[in-house]
Order: C-alpha cells, then sequence, then structure tokens
C-alpha cells in the first residue's frame, strides 16, 4: 500500500468499477498484492506506477504502518503502507478498467465509501499507529487489537 499524500495531508484513493470482487464503487489506497520475488517497497513501488502513473524508486518510500488483518472467511493477510510525500508528475487513473477515479481524501476523516480496511489504514495513519491487528469485526464498527 501506497499513502500518495499532498501537502494538505489529502491522501490519494482509487475508486473501484462496480464489477470489483471485493471493493464495489468503492475507495481505497493505491496497493496490491507483491509479484514473484519482490520486497515490499518495491512492489509498493510497482503498484503506484501501475495504478496512478506515478514512477518512483522503492528507497524514496517510507514506512509507515503494518496490519495483521484476518477476515471473516480465515484469510490473514499482513500489509505493508508506506507514504510518499514528492514526487514528478501528476497521478492519473491508469487503470480505468479496474477504477473509475482518482479521489483525495483526508485521512483523519475517511469518506463513508471507503472500503472498511482502507477507513482503517487511514485513521490509522493519521493518529500515528504504525501496527495494528485487524478483524473483521473491526471492519465492522467494533475493536481492534
Amino acid at each position: 500500500m501506497v499513502l500518495l499524500q499532498r501537502a494538505d495531508g489529502r491522501i490519494l484513493t482509487v475508486r473501484h468499477q462496480a464489477t470489483s470482487w471485493h471493493s464495489p464503487e468503492m475507495l481505497t489506497v493505491v496497493g496490491g498484492r507483491l509479484e514473484d520475488g519482490e520486497f515490499l517497497n518495491e512492489g509498493a513501488a510497482r503498484e503506484l506506477a501501475e495504478e496512478v502513473g506515478i514512477h518512483i524508486t522503492p528507497d524514496r518510500l517510507r514506512f509507515c504502518q503494518l496490519l495483521h488483518f484476518h477476515a471473516a472467511d480465515g484469510e490473514r493477510v499482513i500489509g505493508a503502507a508506506f507514504t510518499v510525500r514528492e514526487w514528478e508528475g501528476s497521478p492519473y487513473n491508469r487503470e480505468p478498467g479496474t477504477h473509475t477515479e482518482l479521489v483525495w481524501v483526508d485521512p483523519a476523516a475517511p469518506p463513508p465509501d471507503c472500503h472498511p480496511f482502507t477507513h482503517t489504514v487511514l485513521t490509522h495513519f493519521a493518529t500515528g499507529r504504525l501496527y495494528a491487528n485487524v478483524t473483521a469485526l473491526e471492519l465492522l464498527g467494533g475493536e481492534a487489537g
């Protein structure tokens, strides 16, 4: 995950198409799964280029958060988030088949159409929380570990 942050503090999100299997018409942060042989920061830099056309070297990313997610279906995911505050060029939707638009959001007050996991990532970022255990219960409004 990459939290591309403007000078005003807003974070770039992407809105998924209605046909998305995991987040239809919802906002998510830029990110995805690692490819074979990638390190976390390399995958984050690749996803940034693939989704919004911003090319940076992985060493420009700054670690900001680690989340260990337990889904209701038993899936477990470890998500690493990085932030970048300076880049060249303007972000744009490089995946119109996947995303409908780019939206800059306030991480301290994520909009209601954020995917619940993205909402958690943003609010934890805004409060400086570096690690969290996240369960499906928390995503539905319960407590986190």
